[in-house]
């Protein structure tokens, strides 16, 4: 067990602490000041607007809030990655090749898309060292469509995959389904790091902030894609500005969310830090299992594959 100040807490904290600090300032001055200081009006256009800044403003204090009280758990509790017994394996082959896939297309889309909103600020610079506004463009319409081609392929293989498991007769279960359940485990998670509930939820396949992720991504890809498609054949101005407003506020709460939930979810908390290894390997060990996703762990071992 780890002391709360142990170096691997520290750090993670320290970590955390900036990330988060980036992403609130980011929030206040290119979310909260515009939408405190914008006249009010009855156009589509505004009201979009303000729907995404108080969606944003929302989703990413809740993020900072939840995993703030997560650091605050773990590192008081010296929670560690467990590594030691047999492997159980998590992700094929297949789903890590299309993680890395989704992680390379996305980064480059966010750093290429957003030196372009910014252009006045760091942009610039940025553009300027790979030859200019069209190569930049280039990038990110190639990024996108590479994106795009893996949505494809990701839903059309899985759906194929389960059309023929019931065409067979087997069990088809939809484990990244968002039900009633993920709710209550996340009430329950939330009461139990604040010392309310003595026991934390037990998890299958996926936990609530899993899911939340998985959906999150693939809603936020349709509201980049069709609106992206519209501003590259009609430019910004088309629709009184409709599309640009959805794909740039979209790529905002995207990108934030990214920092303050995802990465650290997945790799920056005192359990994981530095890097969750997982999307190379596709394994848990056995204990890490029966800690992270006990009920998956009775299934396997249920059915003889753990």
């Amino acid at each position: 067990m780890n002391s709360p100040f142990s170096g691997r807490n520290i750090d993670s904290i320290l970590l955390f602490s900036v990330i988060s600090g980036i992403a609130f300032s980011w929030l206040v001055f290119d979310v909260v000041r515009p939408m405190l200081t914008t006249p009010w009006t009855l156009g589509l256009p505004y009201l979009v607007n303000l729907f995404f800044q108080l969606l944003i403003t929302g989703l990413i204090l809740f993020a900072i809030f939840h995993n703030g009280l997560d650091l605050v758990y773990k590192a008081a509790n010296g929670v560690v990655k467990r590594v030691e017994g047999p492997k159980v394996k998590r992700f094929d082959l297949n789903q890590r090749i299309q993680h890395i896939w989704l992680f390379t297309s996305t980064a480059i889309l966010a750093v290429t898309g957003f030196a372009q909103l910014y252009y006045e600020a760091w942009g610039r610079v940025l553009i300027n060292a790979m030859g200019g506004l069209a190569i930049n463009m280039d990038v990110h319409l190639l990024a996108a469509t590479f994106l795009g081609v893996l949505v494809v392929y990701h839903f059309a293989f899985y759906s194929a995959q389960y059309l023929a498991k019931r065409a067979r007769g087997e069990p088809a279960p939809l484990p990244i389904m968002i039900g009633k359940s993920d709710i209550t485990q996340a009430l329950q998670n939330v009461k139990h790091m604040l010392g309310r509930a003595k026991e934390a939820p037990k998890y299958g396949k996926y936990d609530y902030g899993q899911k939340f992720d998985y959906w999150g991504i693939y809603w936020g890809m349709i509201i980049l894609a069709a609106p992206g498609v519209i501003l590259w054949a009609y430019g910004s101005t088309v629709l009184d500005g409709l599309p640009f407003i959805f794909h740039t506020d979209e790529a905002l709460l995207a990108v934030l969310f990214l920092l303050v939930f995802h990465f650290y979810q997945t790799h920056w908390n005192p359990r994981e830090f530095p890097m969750n290894t997982i999307f190379l390997t596709g394994t848990l060990s056995e204990e890490e299992m029966r800690d992270q996703h006990p009920l998956e762990l009775e299934r396997l071992e249920a059915v003889g594959e753990a």
